[in-house]
């Protein structure tokens, strides 16, 4: 049986072969960008990942992350990984009862809190004395910030492994039939997800792709966030519902998932792309279109 690459090794392996090579974009606010090549990424993510591990916690405990889709919420999963640590992810959505029940439920050690609305409901749900950090693009507040820890902190070396049975993710449930459900999630079993996902999507690093489906949600991290670690694909991010579209036609996305809902409301609406090859430039009807079909478009991007 082949050996399982697991999620840290494909990030390795992109930051040793292809460092300069664009991985993320991220919208920032009034049509600005922010872009992040692979060893740009990973400088902050070991930077991180070091500062973690100065906290001396137990091996395998849990850190919390509560953050709308945005680079520096996988930066922080894979920080939490290479220190030795499980990361659970909230969905921003919720409220703060259910916060501060996920959050002591899970006996998480830190919360990561990053781009967020509805700011005073969360911050109602951080329990006090809870160690937190502010990740880029989190509203204002008084923990301290991801930039000031990195920018001050040397950067872990080496590349540290993870066996496959060790616990990578917890993945609570949404409650809407009592109170959420943390489900766990091993590293082998992203890596044989993974797998699965190469077998139908044959994603490469000239591959794009648009998140914005909730990272917090098992679907969005498996296919999205590691299945970009091992295609080493382009990932954009959306910045709010209002630029969806605009997001939509700045990525001009190879590969494109939704949910049923979005199909059943656009589909009737546009008709299927034969090819990549039609699109119309950016401002053109292909990102509705290829939002309407959901087809893996056949001509790879230029």
């Amino acid at each position: 049986m082949a050996e399982l690459r697991l999620a840290l090794d494909d990030v390795y392996s992109w930051e040793e072969r292809a460092p300069s090579q664009l991985w993320m974009t991220q919208p920032i606010g009034n049509g600005e960008v922010e872009t992040y090549t692979w060893a740009e990424a990973m400088d902050q993510v070991r930077r991180m990942a070091a500062h973690l591990k100065s906290l001396d916690l137990e091996p395998g405990s849990h850190i919390g992350l509560i953050s709308k889709n945005c680079a520096h919420f996988i930066f922080a999963d894979l920080a939490i990984w290479m220190a030795g640590y499980v990361s659970v992810a909230l969905y921003p959505t919720l409220n703060a009862d259910t916060i501060d029940y996920i959050l002591d439920h899970s006996e998480s050690k830190l919360l990561f809190v990053g781009k967020l609305d509805g700011w005073d409901e969360v911050q109602k749900g951080i329990p006090s004395g809870m160690r937190c950090i502010s990740l880029p693009l989190a509203p204002d507040n008084d923990y301290e910030s991801w930039n000031s820890i990195t920018s001050r902190t040397e950067p872990m070396q080496g590349k540290v492994s993870r066996k496959p049975e060790e616990a990578a993710i917890i993945v609570y449930t949404s409650g809407s039939t009592g109170r959420p459900k943390g489900v766990v999630h091993s590293f082998g079993a992203i890596s044989a997800s993974v797998d699965g996902a190469e077998e139908v999507f044959h994603a490469t690093d000239r591959d794009r792709m648009l998140s914005y489906l909730p990272l917090a949600h098992v679907f969005e991290r498996y296919f999205v966030e590691t299945q970009g670690f091992r295609s080493g694909m382009q990932l954009f991010f959306a910045e709010s519902l209002d630029t969806f579209v605009a997001d939509l036609n700045r990525a001009q996305p190879t590969i494109f998932l939704s949910v049923p809902r979005l199909w059943l409301q656009a589909a009737p609406a546009h008709p299927a792309p034969q090819s990549r090859d039609q699109e119309e430039g950016p401002d053109g009807p292909w990102a509705s279109t290829c939002a309407a079909r959901g087809q893996r478009l056949g001509a790879d991007p230029a």
